[in-house]
């Protein structure tokens, strides 16, 4: 089934470096270089879901801006530290859409904004977001990853490793827990959910870059809910493990200012 954009799958990231640098650092002149692509992935149709959904996969992506006084952010080495914006969207989840969720009230569709860091070594890159939420819930989320990283060609990179999903008790309950109202109508029990842990898993992923042009991109990711999310009366109704797949084609331009 085909359905807009439900779920975490619009890519978004500005690598600024902890240190801005010069123009002449990197003979880069005032401008900034973007990627922008599109394509489609696969998630669950919502936290703890069994059931999954096809949804398109835009992808924004600032690597280097330039400005006319020198300062220079993103596009120097590979290695070092680089932080910048996050930016995840959630859909909507109704029980008219998803008749085992009957009773439980409608959560509305948010907007999770916040930042990324990540610290990347010659073959390994420690990442982290954290994201506070807008619309249907106003919790806290982020994720911590480490990954191997591998590029067998100039060309192919590809990157593996774990992932440790966390929340506090505003997002868990929104999405996993069970109100007293919501359990006189309904055929699930009232339940609290704390915060903490939400899910551990791997991701793997991949880009081909076909030339100064065009590139692709792919991953796949797995990931088991944790603690109160997965002994949630919502999850006993779907699955603890949670799985996801996307495909991206990402078009680059450089524009001088």
């Amino acid at each position: 089934m085909i359905k807009p954009l439900r779920s975490a799958s619009l890519a978004l990231a500005l690598l600024l470096p902890a240190t801005a640098h010069a123009q002449d650092s990197y003979g880069q002149a005032p401008g900034i270089d973007f990627e922008l692509g599109l394509g489609a992935g696969v998630s669950p149709e919502y936290f703890g879901s069994s059931s999954y959904i096809l949804s398109p996969v835009p992808v924004i992506r600032i690597q280097r801006l330039t400005l006319p006084n020198g300062r220079t952010f993103g596009g120097g080495p590979e290695t070092g530290f680089s932080i910048g914006p996050s930016f995840d969207f959630i859909g909507k989840r109704s029980a008219s859409d998803h008749p085992v969720l009957a009773g439980l009230d409608t959560v509305d569709a948010a907007v999770e904004l916040g930042l990324s860091a990540s610290y990347t070594f010659q073959n390994l890159r420690v990442s982290g977001d954290i994201r506070h939420g807008f619309g249907g819930h106003h919790g806290i989320r982020g994720e911590v990853g480490v990954d191997a990283l591998f590029k067998p060609t100039e060309k192919l990179a590809i990157y593996a490793g774990p992932r440790f999903g966390f929340a506090d008790d505003e997002f868990t309950n929104t999405y996993f827990g069970v109100s007293a109202a919501e359990a006189a109508v309904s055929a699930f029990p009232e339940t609290a959910v704390d915060g903490g842990l939400l899910s551990t898993g791997l991701e793997v992923g991949a880009r081909y870059d076909f030339n100064d042009t065009w590139a692709a991109e792919s991953k796949a990711s797995w990931s088991r809910l944790q603690g109160d999310a997965g002994d949630s009366p919502i999850t006993a109704q779907g699955s603890r493990d949670q799985y996801g797949l996307s495909f991206a084609l990402i078009r680059k331009f450089s524009i001088d200012f």
